[in-house]
């Protein structure tokens, strides 16, 4: 057996179980944070940024709180293409000019960008939206290339929360005091109190959490009624269990089509759009051809469709659960029967296969 080592500098041989009783307490503390959705505190949030800063090197930078994540986007574009002009300006009257725009920048493209509630994701932003026409009008093409590039310069503030609960983890509960905490103490107080930043030389945006914030029972970002994530400036973002997805999938279900569905290019975005639509409307959609019908509803009925990117016919059987639900399992393209295909769902032979006498 290993042996446990615990020093100040190192710790070596796995984990005892009282460390791991910790350590279970100490994922939900920093899962609680990640889930955060109280508005952002600029009290604490100010000298934690600066104390990174400092931690750096790096002179105290203009902290600006921004509400959501694709206010940061654009006037990070805006500004960092404005700071960058006024960097390399060669006369006097463009400098001044430039530092004029500077300090209109942030306020000027949080403005515009607020009724920019868009549906896409931030990298899917386009100029048609009015955060990226308010960029180009402030900062042009620079801006909007910039805008672009936010993700170059980007840390998750409390999104990041996993890599902190192991590092916290190692120095709270494993009990190192490593020099390199001192430092660590402001990302981590960054990593509590505020979400996504942009940092550059000159200034540093943070976002505020969202005011809704939605998972599954895996703690991935998911609803099936609205949006995962909608921050206090009206910008959402929509999942499904984990996979970002188009806004109408979830507020307008209706268009999305069996079509839609099966011909999606992303492959997980296809997967989550087959699941939303559910396999029983799409049968229904796609005219699916009744091979065997039962008459017990419980049983159901086999049903054979031509899909997208299959060179033969596929067989489901479609039936209806003791709730009411209807749902459609697909099942070897060699079934005959409904009651074929009940038989290999229970993965037993059709003999041995006994019919429920009690609807669940």
């Amino acid at each position: 057996m290993t042996k446990i080592i615990r020093t100040k500098t190192k710790a070596h041989g796995g984990i005892t179980a009282a460390e791991k009783s910790l350590m279970d307490e100490h994922s939900k503390l920093w899962i609680s944070r990640a889930m955060r959705t109280a508005p952002i505190e600029p009290d604490k949030i100010i000298p934690a940024i600066e104390g990174i800063y400092a931690a750096a090197n790096l002179k105290a930078p203009r902290v600006v709180i921004v509400p959501s994540p694709v206010v940061m986007a654009f006037a990070y574009g805006a500004s960092a293409a404005i700071w960058y002009a006024r960097k390399n300006a060669t006369d006097a009257a463009t400098s001044a000019a430039t530092r004029a725009a500077t300090r209109a920048a942030t306020d000027a493209a949080t403005s515009a960008a607020t009724y920019a509630a868009t549906y896409a994701a931030t990298y899917d932003a386009t100029y048609d939206s009015l955060a990226a026409l308010a960029c180009y009008d402030m900062a042009g093409e620079l801006g909007i290339e910039s805008a672009k590039r936010w993700w170059t310069v980007y840390q998750g503030g409390n999104m990041w929360a996993g890599y902190d609960c192991y590092l916290t983890a190692c120095r709270d509960i494993l009990g190192l005091e490593l020099t390199s905490h001192a430092g660590y103490a402001f990302w981590e107080q960054a990593a509590i109190h505020g979400g996504f930043r942009v940092m550059h030389e000159e200034f540093c945006m943070v976002s505020d959490f969202p005011e809704v914030l939605r998972v599954d029972d895996q703690n991935r970002a998911h609803c099936e009624s609205g949006p995962s994530h909608r921050w206090r400036d009206g910008w959402s973002l929509y999942h499904w269990h984990g996979v970002n997805i188009p806004a109408e999938w979830i507020e307008d279900k209706q268009s999305l089509t069996a079509k839609i569905a099966l011909t999606w290019t992303n492959i997980e975005q296809r997967r989550a759009a087959i699941e939303i639509v559910g396999w029983a409307r799409i049968l229904r959609e796609l005219n699916a051809k009744v091979i065997d019908a039962d008459g017990d509803p419980q049983i159901g009925t086999l049903v054979e469709v031509t899909l997208p990117d299959l060179s033969r016919p596929a067989r489901f059987c479609r039936v209806t659960c003791g709730t009411g639900r209807e749902f459609a399992v697909g099942v070897p393209p060699e079934t005959e029967t409904a009651l074929a295909a009940q038989a290999w769902m229970q993965g037993v032979h059709l003999a041995d296969f006994i019919r429920p006498e009690i609807r669940t």
